[in-house]
């Protein structure tokens, strides 16, 4: 057992959890609480909080393992995706979807299209979520059976519960603060872990000769260009399809307010990327990864070679905070599309909103339990895995989102086909060889002809639909 980083993840945990303590009485009072954070969130807090959503224990034991085992130019793809997502969410989506005035991303496809399409959704957005729970369960684990001395299956299990316990009790009102503290934990962690690996080295240049001196592949192109550059589609499209993402959108106090929140993400997020480079080459350097059981471990070795202890329980403290930051984000998403897209719309409409809050605390234990039985014997590399993840909610919601917001002619047949049709040509294309994440660059084009396609073949949405488009590109919010 590491015993300072043991205390200091411990305090981190417990403070965290009080965290949501203190906001369980306010974000129970409402559905709009629970889910939105009452749609009272600043641009400040929401900078963070939209970072800390996207990035995940991918965006830094992901991208750090990941470069040192496939080489730079793969984390570099990641890198450039990862950073644009904001941007590209804030010119994209941000503003009009703020504007819809809904709680969640199936509440948006009901107004937009219906029923139907809200409740296909709504199982897609479980199903991904709860997947999505996997990489950072997994990183939970390789953290906590390494600092705490227990084994990997215990680990998971304790972290785990622990981060769900205060995203279940202060819904986004805890998820919303936690996640400022822990979008401030992970850049500062990272930025002084990356000045301590510069001045050992002597500079940029003297680091990334020492990586090349011990791994000539470092530099080196290793996987098939349709790999990078799927690589790179996918996250450069999480912020707009991915649910926990989008969410952040409805918290905001307004559209600017939404916007601001996603440009303000965007420049933390040069930061971790910068500094994750750094430290993915002094991992090179370091000629272990050959060593490793999985090596995503490489980020920890990094952090106990060159830091002393109470600067590595702080750093640790820092990858447990993009681990739970995202995971907190996607419980939220899998607790709102049964509690209230399908539970609340369908099932029981007249549900107290109580009933439906306390239903969401439930729904959240449940997602991560099952998340935690799949992170038991994880798949792959965890940036793999989230490239997966993010590579299949573009082939489902992509088209039939942005096309919903942008284009009246979109109607429910159009965003069904492209929905379900993008999903399933997803799926045969992870059955096929086919070069690593890079399945959505034939199922995503799917998704967008089916869109389009069966919206022209059959009959337009009604002049008040379309109408409720044109809202989403005014001054005035929902």
């Amino acid at each position: 057992m590491q015993v300072m980083e043991t205390v200091i993840l411990a305090i981190y945990l417990l403070f965290m959890t009080g965290i949501g303590i203190f906001f369980t009485k306010r974000a129970h009072s409402s559905e709009g609480d629970y889910w939105t954070a009452g749609g009272k969130i600043n641009s400040f807090v929401g900078s963070f909080a939209f970072f800390a959503a996207v990035a995940s224990s991918s965006s830094l034991m992901g991208a750090v393992g990941s470069g040192v085992a496939l080489g730079v130019p793969f984390l570099l793809a990641y890198g450039f995706g990862a950073v644009a997502i904001p941007s590209f969410a804030m010119f994209l989506i941000s503003g009009q979807i703020r504007r819809a005035g809904v709680k969640t991303l199936p509440e948006f496809f009901k107004r937009r299209f219906g029923k139907s399409v809200q409740i296909t959704s709504a199982i897609l957005v479980v199903l991904s979520m709860t997947f999505y729970m996997i990489p950072q369960l997994t990183a939970s684990g390789l953290i906590g059976s390494y600092v705490l001395g227990i084994d990997y299956v215990t680990a998971v299990i304790i972290l785990g519960l622990g981060f769900t316990l205060y995203a279940a009790l202060g819904g986004m009102w805890a998820i919303t603060y936690t996640d400022l503290i822990q979008g401030a934990v992970m850049v500062i962690g990272m930025f002084i872990l990356a000045v301590i690996i510069l001045v050992d080295h002597g500079g940029m240049g003297a680091l990334f000769q020492d990586a090349l001196a011990v791994d000539a592949q470092f530099g080196s192109i290793t996987q098939p260009w349709m790999s990078y550059f799927g690589l790179f589609i996918a996250f450069l499209w999480f912020g707009v399809v991915s649910p926990s993402a989008v969410m952040r959108n409805f918290a905001a106090r307004d559209a600017k307010t939404a916007r601001r929140s996603a440009l303000g993400a965007c420049l933390l997020y040069v930061t971790v990327f910068i500094f994750g480079f750094v430290i993915a080459s002094a991992g090179a350097s370091l000629g272990i990864a050959d060593t490793l059981n999985n090596q995503d471990m490489i980020f920890i070795s990094v952090i106990e070679h060159y830091m002393p202890a109470l600067l590595a329980g702080i750093m640790l403290a820092g990858l447990l905070a993009a681990i739970m930051s995202s995971a907190d984000a996607m419980l939220l998403a899998v607790s709102a599309g049964i509690a209230h897209d399908i539970y609340k719309e369908h099932i029981n409409k007249d549900a107290s909103e109580k009933k439906v809050t306390r239903l969401g605390l439930i729904v959240m234990l449940l997602a991560s339990i099952v998340g935690i039985i799949f992170a038991i014997d994880p798949p792959q590399l965890i940036a793999v895995m989230v490239g997966w993840v993010s590579g299949a909610m573009l082939s489902a919601f992509g088209f039939p989102l942005v096309l919903g917001l942008w284009w009246k002619r979109t109607n429910v047949q159009g965003a069904l086909a492209g929905m379900i049709g993008g999903t399933v040509a997803f799926i045969i294309m992870a059955l096929l060889p086919f070069a690593l994440v890079s399945e959505h660059l034939v199922s995503a084009p799917v998704s967008a002809v089916l869109t389009i396609g069966v919206s022209l073949l059959t009959a337009p949405p009604a002049e008040a639909v379309q109408q409720e488009v044109d809202r989403y590109h005014t001054n005035i919010d929902g």
